[in-house]
Parts: C-alpha cells; structure tokens; sequence
C-alpha cells in the first residue's frame, strides 16, 4: 500500500482477516480435481459519522461471487430487506406511543449463515498460509460477496428472533414484534442493522442480551443515524424527526452547488397561476 493512511488500512485488514480466522470461516486444502476456485478482492472503505467526520477505517475480504455457477456454487439467492415504508411507521409508532428507539449492528453478519455447498476460494492476498501456499480456502461460512450469503443469513437471524418468542409482520417480513402483557418490542432487520423500538426498559435489555449472546454485536445506543437518516427521537414531544442533512450536502458537492446560494420556493416568485396551467 502506498496511500499516507496504509499503516490504518493495513491494521484495518489485520482486524477483518482476524475475524475470519475467528469464526472458522475456511479451511485450507488442496483444491479437488474438476473444481475451480473463486477469487476474493479486499474492499476498503472510509465509514464517516452522520457530521462527516472519519469514524474508522473498514477493510473486508469478499468473494468474487460473479465467478459463481449456478447450480453448482449456488441456487437460492434471494433475502429480504425491511421496507422504507415499514421503517417509517414504526418511527411514527415510536413518536404516537413514546417508544425508546436503539440501534445495533451485527458484525461480520454473513459469517454468521452456514453454506449447503461446497465452495472453493483462493487464499486472500496478503494472508497466504506459509506452509501451503499452493491450497485454496474451503469455506465453511457465508462469506461477503458470495450470491447465497445475504439469504443464508437472513434465514439464520430470522431463525433465531422466531426462536425467541417474536412473530414476523405479514406485509413485511424484517419487522419483528414482541409482546409482554402490555408492553411490545419492535426489531426492524435491514441486513446487518437493527433499529429496536419499545416501551419497556426490560425488554430491551432481554434481547439485547440474547442477540449479543448469538451474535457479536455492537450496541450503538439510542438511534440517531440509520440508512444516511439523521433521526431525533424526543419522547417529551412526542416527536420524531428525520432528515439528510449529509447526503444533501454530499450531492451538492457532486454537481458542484455547494456554493449555490438556496431558494425560499421552489416556484419562482410573483408567479401568477392561470387556469389553463392544470389543462
């Protein structure tokens, strides 16, 4: 690496290849005849908070998942994601019944979901085995980037939150409710992000347990910015509030109109409006 941040980027790979070691997602043998391997590529990526501001350096190891046969290295790809419409009614929930509303994301999510097939990999760059250089890595868990590995995971945690006792909403199968006499909790499931909602202190603390007791998780505390969503919840008010204030600003910046002075309308003033113009 020759960028000024290698040493971050390098300790950034460090940590991914760790994980993977971690979660026993390969083993290394000797590639079988008749097989080819796939091949994997790192994915480096500057996470910034909702400011702007460089939060971490994130590095992660995927699989070249194009290369796939169908078939052979995959059949079911498809996983679902919780709906823009569904996330804006449970906020909407969140400020009619003054719902807590907290965050927490699932690292290395896909690991998590097991494969059905056998899939073969080349050793990543930079992290060759010393003494088998020549073996591929035959992997053993979902890895990012593989066609199957979005579904497997789903069905793992969807798995696990029936397991605890939540029933799945009918229009939308990412969001997750629990009751408790007369107390609920909502869980809404966008891939590896989870925006948990409810009244109950005790409920929240219950499965935040359980899930970081399956999971390695990151707790990240009240919801504040979620999908490129700036969120303020203020449970006096009963308000909630949700804007994009950092990806305005990041599409200005692209077309060159961050210095474009705003408009008060969108129409231009003394405008007349003439019947004729609904025709």
């Amino acid at each position: 690496m020759e960028s000024s941040d290698s040493g971050k980027w390098k300790e950034a790979c460090d940590s991914e290849f760790d994980s993977l070691q971690r979660n026993d997602t390969w083993e290394i043998v000797p590639l079988p005849k008749g097989r080819k391997a796939i091949g994997c590529r790192w994915v480096f990526r500057v996470k910034e908070n909702q400011d702007g501001e460089v939060e971490r350096f994130k590095a992660r190891l995927v699989a070249k998942g194009f290369s796939q046969k169908f078939g052979v290295d995959y059949e079911e790809t498809f996983a679902p994601v919780a709906k823009f419409t569904s996330i804006r009614v449970v906020l909407s929930m969140a400020a009619k019944y003054g719902l807590m509303l907290h965050q927490m994301d699932v690292k290395t999510a896909f690991l998590n979901g097991s494969l059905n097939e056998d899939i073969y990999m080349d050793q990543p760059d930079g992290y060759l085995d010393a003494a088998q250089p020549d073996y591929v890595c035959k992997l053993k868990r979902s890895l990012y980037g593989l066609k199957q590995s979005p579904r497997m995971w789903n069905q793992t945690i969807d798995g696990f939150m029936i397991k605890m006792g939540f029933k799945k909403c009918e229009s939308d199968h990412c969001i997750y409710i629990k009751r408790d006499d007369q107390d609920m909790i909502l869980v809404v499931l966008y891939v590896d992000d989870l925006i948990l909602a409810s009244s109950n202190n005790e409920l929240f603390k219950s499965t935040k347990m359980a899930l970081s007791k399956r999971f390695e998780m990151t707790d990240i505390g009240e919801l504040d910015y979620f999908l490129g969503m700036e969120i303020k919840n203020d449970r006096k008010t009963g308000m909630v509030t949700v804007q994009q204030t950092k990806f305005l600003k990041s599409i200005l910046i692209k077309f060159d109109m961050h210095d474009s002075k705003p408009v008060k309308t969108p129409q231009d003033p003394g405008l007349k409006l003439v019947k004729n113009m609904c025709e």
